[in-house]
C-alpha cells in the first residue's frame, strides 16, 4: 500500500516537476524570441531606413500641363529595353505580360536579352525605341550599371525631339538625369518588380501615373526633417550614379531653376554613402537644392567601412544620421527623411523633370506636384 502510494506521489511529483521545466522553457523561448524580434528591430533601423515610413496618396490629378502629351494611353506602344545590366529571360517576360495587363502593346528590342550585347548594341535599342515613331514611351527591365555609357555615346538630341518618357531607377538615375537635362519629363519607379510583387498600392499609383494621374503623397515625418517649403523641378535618383554624371552635358542639376533633390541608395557601406555626397556637395549640387527629399537607403552596412563616425564626434546611429550630421544639418532648406522610394519592398513612383512642391512640417511631409492640373 506504501509502496503504492509513493509511487503515485512520485509520479505526480515528476509530472509537476516536468510542468515546470516545460513552463520555464517556455517562458525562456518567449523571452529569447522577444529578444530576438527587438534585436531584428533595432538591426533593420541601422541597416535600412525608410522602408516603414507610413505615407498616404491624398488625391490624383490629370497632368495638364504642357507635356500632357507625354504620357501614355492604353493601346500605345512601349519599348522594352534594358541599358543598364543585362536582365534575365523571366524578368522581361514579366515585364511584357505586365505592361499587356496594363493595356498597353510591348515591344521587346533587339538586343534586351542579348548575352554578347555591346555598349553599340544598347546605344541601338535606346536610339531605335527614341525614333521609332510607333513607340510611345520607353520601359526599362533593370537597374544594374552602364546606363551613363550609354548617355556618353547615344545621340541626346533625340530626347529633347521625341519627349518619350523612359520609365525606371536606380542606375537608370543616368537616363533621368539626361532627359530632365533636356527638359523632358521621366518616371522614377519600379522596372520588372512592378510585376513581380509590387505592393499594389505602389504599382497602382505606378500604372496611373505612366498615364498622367499624378498623386499627391503625404508622408510621416522624421526626427531629422528641416521644416519649411520649396518649389523647384523634382530631379535625382541613386547619388552613386549622380556622382558619375557631375559635370557632364546629361548632369541635370546643372539646371538653370531651382530643384528639388530626390536620393536613395542601397548595398553601400557609410564609406561609399560618404564619398558619393562628397563629390555631390563639392559640386555644389546640395547648396543649390532648394529642398531634399530623401527616399529609402536599403543595406547600408556601418561595420564594413573605415567610416563609422567614431573619429567624427560619435558613432553614426544610422545613415540618416550620418547624412544629417556630415551634411544636411547646415542647410537652409526644407529637407525630408524617409519616403518610401527606392530599393525597398514599397516603391512609390515619382514624377521627374516637372515642378513639385515639398513642405515639410513638425509631424509630417507633402509632396505634390502643384503644376500638374493646369
Amino acid at each position: 500500500m506504501k509502496k503504492n502510494y509513493r509511487k503515485k506521489v512520485a509520479v505526480v511529483v515528476s509530472l509537476l516537476l516536468t510542468c515546470a521545466l516545460f513552463s520555464g522553457c517556455t517562458k525562456k523561448e518567449e523571452s529569447t524570441e522577444a529578444s530576438t524580434t527587438a534585436e531584428a528591430e533595432e538591426e533593420k533601423k541601422l541597416f535600412s531606413e525608410g522602408v516603414d515610413t507610413p505615407i498616404e496618396i491624398t488625391g490624383y490629378e490629370k497632368f495638364k500641363g504642357t507635356d500632357a502629351s507625354s504620357f501614355l494611353k492604353e493601346g500605345d506602344k512601349v519599348a522594352v529595353i534594358s541599358p543598364s545590366a543585362l536582365p534575365t529571360r523571366e524578368q522581361t517576360d514579366a515585364t511584357i505580360k505586365g505592361l499587356k495587363e496594363w493595356g498597353y502593346i510591348p515591344v521587346e528590342g533587339k538586343y534586351v536579352c542579348t548575352v554578347d550585347r555591346t555598349l553599340d548594341n544598347c546605344r541601338e535599342d535606346l536610339e531605335w525605341a527614341l525614333k521609332d515613331p510607333g513607340i510611345k514611351g520607353i520601359f526599362c527591365v533593370r537597374g544594374g550599371y552602364a546606363a551613363c555609357e550609354v548617355m556618353e555615346v547615344m545621340d541626346r538630341n533625340l530626347i529633347a525631339e521625341t519627349k518619350k518618357p523612359i520609365i525606371g531607377y536606380s542606375d537608370i538615375t543616368a537616363c533621368h538625369s539626361a532627359w530632365n537635362r533636356e527638359g523632358v519629363l521621366s518616371i522614377h519607379a519600379s522596372m520588372s518588380a512592378a510585376f513581380t510583387g509590387l505592393p499594389e498600392e505602389c504599382a497602382e499609383a505606378e500604372r496611373k501615373m505612366l498615364q498622367g494621374e499624378i498623386p499627391s503623397y503625404k508622408c510621416a515625418g522624421s526626427e531629422y526633417d528641416n521644416q519649411g517649403t520649396a518649389e523647384g523641378i523634382l530631379i535625382g535618383g541613386n547619388p552613386t550614379i549622380l556622382m558619375t554624371v557631375a559635370n557632364t552635358a546629361y548632369d541635370s542639376t546643372k539646371l538653370d531653376q531651382p530643384y528639388i533633390l530626390f536620393l536613395e541608395d542601397v548595398e553601400c557601406d557609410y564609406h561609399q554613402v560618404h564619398y558619393a555626397m562628397t563629390v555631390l556637395k563639392n559640386n555644389g549640387v546640395l547648396e543649390h537644392a532648394s529642398g531634399i527629399v530623401l527616399g529609402e537607403w536599403i543595406d547600408t552596412d556601418p561595420e564594413q567601412a573605415d567610416y563609422t563616425g567614431d573619429s567624427r564626434g560619435g558613432k553614426f546611429r544610422s545613415v540618416y544620421d550620418m547624412l544629417y550630421r556630415q551634411f544636411l544639418k547646415d542647410l537652409d532648406i526644407p529637407i525630408a527623411y524617409g519616403f518610401p522610394g527606392g530599393h525597398g519592398e514599397k516603391n512609390y513612383p515619382l514624377l521627374l523633370g516637372e515642378k513639385a512642391r515639398l513642405s515639410v512640417t513638425q509631424d509630417s511631409f507633402t509632396l505634390e506636384w502643384p503644376d500638374a492640373h493646369k
